[in-house]
């Protein structure tokens, strides 16, 4: 064992539990309550509500990592006002590691000390307006907190990756009782803020201490098709997993299937699926020179004024081209259209390399209309370590399951110095795909989004603006309240 290992084991217990039971069994004695409980993991935690007349029951919140310092702050500020400690200075102490347990620490054992007991506060000091302000704000902060962690928070879509399905400034509420709520991995960061602190900019969060990725069980699993928000994989900017940028797509394919993409139709385990209802792909118009699509033909296509742009003439045709994103609807409704001489869809040939396609393997010639057939992999399950799969699955083995020494060496790969003639995956693996489909930068471009990166269930658009439009226009009316998935 190394001698890292030992010290991060030291911190652990001494932050978990030795500084605790000193501190409850200073107070204790002061409290004249059972100080044995001061040493007995689940009851000292029982032993420190009970002292400052708190309910047993908020032991719950306590068990969650993350929440669990949240109301440590809350508990550690009602011991203060036990002893008399009012101020707000005193009180900020509660925040702040480790400076917290030295104070409790010579409050139960320093003779100069009295304890009081919880109604000494309400008998004996009236907090002031501003006061009362404060601790409102605190314990707003707190529920927001927990509710957006646990519960319910709120998105919105950026890009457009996922039109028609979903549109740029549609607000949504994203559920993270459904796929289960995931333990913050950074606990300690600005309220609210996700990765940027907000007016200032910088990081909003403090990388130590981390907690290791856990997920508390939800009501269901990622099916194929589901809508998922989750963090991006391929970030580059070094961030905690939850402190990565949100993305939000279709997961077309979940643990153990096998995906192909044929000229543009996706195929799971062999077999053809349907395009999503509302799903774009990329289009080539010809029209006349003088012939042109009038702004509200355009948006009743659900196109906007940025989607369709003039490329160039067509030689032969001597008709100008333009290049479109548009649903399977639009598309067949512009064939009846007088402008528009011509439509056809643009497609990859099967067998073009395509540069931005994750694996980067040129004996893999795959794009984004004709890609796979691919092994989406699944926690448990065995793959041979092949030349072809050490390109495919090189980087969910190396960054996602913490596999940093894995190597090419002559076309045979290494793991810690050791040639890998197989692996077990540790996690299951999502792949997802925006419904905009040519215009998405996805699992084609990035590859798999491993488990500990799914961050909800989108449930409703609660809100959606149109830039283009003017004063009340500006809402999307009939997107409001509008289910996903």
């Amino acid at each position: 064992m190394s001698t890292a290992f030992f010290l991060w084991v030291f911190i652990t217990l001494l932050f978990t539990y030795i500084l605790p039971a000193v501190v409850l069994y200073g107070i204790s004695k002061k409290a004249d309550y059972p100080t044995w409980v001061s040493f007995v993991p689940v009851f000292n935690i029982i032993g420190w509500l009970d002292i400052i007349e708190k309910p047993r029951w908020w032991i719950i919140f306590f068990l969650i990592p993350g929440i669990g310092y949240l109301f440590s702050v809350i508990v550690t500020v009602e011991m203060l006002k036990c002893f008399g400690k009012f101020t707000f200075w005193q009180h900020a102490l509660a925040f702040i590691p480790f400076v917290n347990y030295i104070y409790l620490i010579y409050l139960g054992f320093s003779p100069n000390e009295k304890f009081y007991g919880p109604g000494y506060a309400a008998a004996n000091h009236k907090r002031s307006t501003n006061r009362e302000w404060a601790d409102a704000i605190l314990f707003a902060i707190v529920a927001a907190t927990v509710i957006r962690s646990f519960f319910i928070e709120a998105y919105t879509i950026p890009t457009p990756s996922m039109e028609e399905t979903l549109l740029v400034d549609d607000y949504l509420f994203v559920s993270k009782l459904n796929y289960g709520p995931r333990v913050p991995i950074t606990p300690l960061s600005f309220p609210l803020a996700h990765n940027t602190m907000p007016v200032i900019g910088g990081k909003s969060y403090i990388e130590w201490p981390k907690i290791p990725y856990y997920r508390i069980p939800g009501w269901q699993k990622i099916k194929n098709n589901d809508i998922v928000v989750f963090n991006w994989p391929a970030e580059e900017l070094d961030r905690p997993i939850d402190k990565k940028d949100n993305y939000i797509k279709r997961c077309i394919a979940i643990p153990g299937d096998t995906l192909q993409i044929i000229d543009r139709a996706v195929h799971l385990n062999g077999k053809p699926t349907p395009f999503p209802e509302f799903s774009q792909f990329l289009y080539k118009l010809g029209m006349s020179g003088n012939s042109f699509l009038q702004r509200n033909e355009l948006k009743e296509l659900g196109i906007t004024k940025e989607e369709i742009w003039p490329m160039g003439t067509d030689p032969q045709t001597n008709l100008t081209i333009y290049p479109a994103y548009l649903t399977e609807r639009a598309a067949n409704a512009l064939k009846n259209n007088a402008a528009v001489k011509e439509i056809e869809p643009v497609i990859a040939p099967k067998g073009s390399f395509q540069n931005e396609i994750f694996h980067n393997y040129a004996s893999l010639p795959w794009n984004v209309d004709n890609f796979g057939p691919l092994y989406v992999p699944k926690a448990g399950v065995t793959i041979p370590m092949t030349l072809k799969n050490y390109y495919l699955y090189q980087k969910a083995i190396r960054d996602y399951e913490g596999n940093s020494t894995l190597t090419l060496r002559d076309t045979i790969a290494y793991l810690n110095d050791q040639p890998l003639k197989e692996y077990t995956f540790k996690m299951d693996y999502y792949f997802m795909m925006g419904d905009n489909r040519h215009n998405s930068s996805d699992g084609r471009m990035w590859g798999f989004v491993p488990e500990d990166h799914i961050v909800g269930k989108p449930l409703l658009i609660w809100f959606s603006t149109d830039r283009e439009g003017k004063g009340f226009g500006k809402i999307r009316w009939n997107r409001l309240f509008k289910p996903i998935n």
